[in-house]
């Protein structure tokens, strides 16, 4: 019941003052700062970075016997010294299938991918990092009693070939892969190398360093490269473009960074290391 004092239109303007005054305040308080934002908004706030990649990519990456969830290898202990040049930590964890970090980088829930090839369609969701801190060269993979001789793309032709799911081998021969062959994509290198090896796949295409460790790693023989150049690759860092840490300020930090170790050769170092890490870890 309202009082005589105040009729029940002066009740309705007084609220409608009162909400308008509360929505005056939280406009000005967002204006100048005032209100919650979320964490990690400003890369001086972005003291770690969270860094996947492929974990099935020896002897650049693959997940720690000891510690599953994370990754190490060439790229993991590349990007940790980028890091550290720039005063920056960078967790370098095991996040899933290669396909699935990339959608976690293209939603900003990773910011970093230690070693991704170029294509137009992944700028549109992470920034390259230049220059690139290693070069790579896809090869034709066959047993070495495959009866024929393979000398050009058009050589695969007709044949039942492999790779691994969601990789990228240049934008010329992915067009070439897409309208003339007949090239699955399977989870894995280990088991696209097992289907070659019990005759279930005519070819594998892949890039030579993570072929040759795995062949080294489980004594595998009777397997050839073929000298035809599928392509010869660029390694890069990758940052998020839905990352809160990528500023202006955080790329040219991270660019100096991987200059500075590429010019000094470290990669070549790290290599060496970790195909002989590789190499005597056994299942």
């Amino acid at each position: 019941m309202v009082s005589g004092v105040y009729g029940a239109g002066t009740v309705r303007h007084a609220f409608a003052l009162m909400v308008g005054a509360v929505s005056l305040l939280l406009l000005l308080l967002g204006t100048v700062g005032l209100v919650f934002v979320p964490a990690r908004a400003h890369a001086d706030e972005c003291s770690t970075l969270l860094v996947s990649g492929n974990p099935d990519y020896p002897p650049y990456l693959w997940p720690d016997p000891a510690n599953p969830a994370e990754l190490i290898g060439a790229n993991a202990e590349f990007i940790k010294m980028v890091g550290r040049e720039i005063g920056v930590k960078m967790q370098v964890r095991h996040e899933g299938p290669w396909g699935r970090v990339q959608e976690e980088v293209r939603r900003g829930n990773i910011d970093m991918i230690a070693g991704a090839f170029f294509t137009p369609a992944r700028e549109h969701y992470m920034d390259y990092l230049r220059p690139a801190f290693q070069g790579t060269q896809t090869r034709i993979w066959t047993l070495d009693t495959f009866p024929r001789k393979i000398h050009n793309w058009q050589g695969l032709l007709g044949l039942d070939g492999v790779t691994v799911i969601h990789n990228s081998f240049g934008p010329a021969f992915d067009n070439f892969a897409d309208q003339n062959l007949e090239l699955q994509e399977i989870p894995s290198l280990s088991q696209s190398l097992r289907l070659l090896t019990l005759g279930r796949a005519d070819y594998l295409i892949y890039e030579d360093f993570p072929v040759t460790a795995f062949l080294a790693r489980n004594n595998i023989t009777g397997i050839m490269a073929h000298p035809v150049e599928i392509s010869a690759e660029d390694l890069f860092i990758t940052l998020s473009r839905n990352s809160p840490c990528n500023t202006p300020e955080m790329r040219v930090r991270l660019s100096s960074a991987i200059r500075k170790l590429v010019e000094d050769g470290v990669m070549k170092r790290l290599l060496a290391g970790n195909i002989d890490l590789w190499g005597g870890l056994v299942n």
